[in-house]
Order: structure tokens, then C-alpha cells, then sequence
């Protein structure tokens, strides 16, 4: 590892911040893992100028796989990614005994970062989750990034993600994934000085920068893989004029993508804050439209609906992505 344990938190700060580029997990048509579309999804992200990766993402349809299928994702990424950029490894697990396991092999094979789900429906306290990160979190030496969403039927408050913080050394970093920007600065102000606070949701991504600019990462999102190709790398163009101080360009930048944005609630927002699922197969097919393997999705995931594919190929075609 690049750290020991106790500088996880001051590493993740120096090594974090910016854009975080998410992977769904293309699969073969007899629902396989295909481990081999890794690479496009990978090494286009980084070319077009993403920061850090992360793998086995909650859009990558983890909950579908086995711990040994997990286990070779990572593995398989650690030698794409090779050193160019950090990488992050989801290792959620309703067991605390599997995420133990995923956890410690992403640390032998050269994961740089974990990013971890409150666990899965048994969460019911703040002490029956702060039991469960402890218990992980003492077992491996890699650093921690905790996942706050709604789908996992817990919330953790500001104060709480403050008390994790303070308590246990290798947390580093959270993921505020709830579609407010109002909660992601609550969670700055109660934790910022201590962890990375990131948020997924590419909307505000000019306000995080804006308002906590020390420790801002636009956090496993679909967006640098899909708001972007290398021939319009419009994402990461925003985002350098922003930091260069240069906001009124960027912010032209950001109002031209707003049909992407559009496409974003329609069919991502709108299927995860309603039904508490990610929905997959809308992300597949707009991968595929641009070139990246998507492929099916393993049941019980809903298949896609006319409406949705009908709403990619207009937006899609709006902004000038595809022909």
C-alpha cells in the first residue's frame, strides 16, 4: 500500500479530490462477467482526464455477483489501472464476514481505497453500523469510504459520519449519495476537516468545488464515463477551467451538457429516489450508444422500456454525442 493505516485520512485529502470515474460492469450475453470490457471503460475515463476510479461500483450491478467474480473485478482493474490513477474498490457486503474478505483481497492486490455501503437491510442503529465498520475496519489497513444512500435503509446522519470519522483511523472519505447538495455540505461542515466528502451527483458538481474546495470528489458516477467521449471531453473540461479560476467558461460548459443532466433524472434519478434501485440497463444502453460494452443485466434487474431507450437516443443526439 502508499499509506499506513493511520494516514489513510491524509492521503485520501491529498489524493482524492475531483472526479471519481465509475464502471458498469459490461456483461455477456449468457450473463458472464465480461472482464475484458474493463479496459475501454477504464482507460478512456482516464485519457479524457478522470482522477481516480472505482470498480464494482453500486452501477455496477455488484449486488448480482459472487465474492470470487468480485474478487477477479479487482484484480483485473488493479492491472488496467496500473498506477495512473487511484483506484477504489466497492467491497459492500451484507455479511460482514464476505466484506472482510473482499476488503482484505482488494488490499493485497493493490487497491488503493475501499468505498463501502452501509450494510444492506440489517442496518437499524447507528451502534449496529458503527459495530460493523469497526469490525471491518480493524481487519484491514486499507483506507475506508463510506456510502450513504437510501437504497441500503439506513441513513447516517452528519454527526454520525463525524463520530466514524473520529473513531476509527482508516475511515477516509464518504459518498453522499442522496441527491442533495444540502446534505452533502451538512456532512462537509460536521466532517470536511478530517475526511473527503464527495457526492455523486454531477448537477452540483460546480458547487461542490465552489464551497469545499479542499476536499470535493464527484464520487462514482456514471457521468465521466457517459456525459463525455474523448472527442468532447466536456466533464473534465469544466472541471479544470473551474479550478483554474476560469468559472464563466466552465459554467458554459456545464449549461451545454443540461440535456445529459435531463437524461440523468429521467432515467437514473427518477428510478433510484422512487423505486431504490439503480437502474441498469438504461445505463448499459447509453454506454453502448457510445461505443462502451454494456450488455444485459442478470435478473431480477428490470429490463429496459421503449420510453427510456426513446428518451437516450434524443438527448443523446440533443448535445451532439452521437450521430
Amino acid at each position: 500500500m502508499k499509506y499506513q493505516k493511520n494516514e489513510a485520512k491524509q492521503w485520501a485529502r491529498e489524493n482524492l479530490p475531483g472526479i471519481g470515474g465509475g464502471i458498469i460492469m459490461p456483461l455477456n450475453e449468457d450473463y458472464s462477467i465480461n472482464y475484458d470490457g474493463l479496459e475501454p471503460w477504464i482507460n478512456r475515463q482516464i485519457e479524457m482526464g478522470v482522477n481516480a476510479i472505482i470498480t464494482d461500483g453500486a452501477c455496477g450491478e455488484w449486488i448480482t455477483f459472487t465474492v470470487e467474480e468480485r474478487k477477479k473485478i479487482y484484480e483485473v482493474s488493479v492491472d488496467i489501472v496500473n498506477g495512473r490513477v487511484p483506484l477504489l474498490a466497492n467491497t459492500s457486503h451484507p455479511s460482514i464476514m464476505s466484506a472482510v474478505e473482499l476488503a482484505s483481497h482488494a488490499q493485497d492486490v493493490g487497491v488503493d481505497l475501499l468505498m463501502h455501503c452501509t450494510p444492506y437491510a440489517n442496518s437499524s442503529s447507528d451502534d449496529g453500523v458503527y459495530r460493523y465498520y469497526r469490525y471491518l475496519a480493524d481487519r484491514v489497513d486499507i483506507g475506508i469510504c463510506l456510502y450513504n444512500t437510501a437504497p441500503t435503509g439506513y441513513i447516517l446522519s452528519p454527526e454520525f459520519i463525524n463520530e466514524l470519522a473520529e473513531k476509527i483511523p482508516n475511515i477516509c472519505g464518504v459518498k453522499q449519495g442522496m441527491g442533495s447538495l444540502d446534505q452533502t455540505l451538512k456532512a462537509y461542515k460536521a466532517a470536511g476537516d478530517k475526511i473527503v466528502v464527495g457526492d455523486p451527483f454531477e448537477d452540483y458538481w460546480p458547487d461542490q468545488m465552489r464551497y469545499m474546495p479542499d476536499t470535493a470528489f464527484q464520487f462514482c458516477n456514471f457521468a465521466p464515463a457517459l456525459f463525455q467521449t474523448p472527442e468532447n471531453p466536456w466533464l473534465c473540461r469544466y472541471t479544470a477551467l473551474f479550478k483554474e479560476g476560469r468559472e464563466e467558461e466552465a459554467m458554459k460548459i456545464h449549461a451545454q451538457i443540461s440535456p445529459l443532466r435531463v437524461l440523468f433524472h429521467e432515467t437514473q434519478v427518477a428510478s433510484l429516489m422512487g423505486k431504490g434501485v439503480f437502474p441498469l440497463p438504461a445505463l448499459k444502453y447509453w454506454a453502448e450508444k457510445l461505443g462502451l460494452p454494456g450488455g444485459p443485466v442478470r435478473p431480477p434487474v428490470d429490463l429496459l422500456t421503449d420510453y427510456v431507450r426513446n428518451a437516450i437516443d434524443i438527448r443523446l443526439k440533443e448535445v451532439g454525442l452521437v450521430d
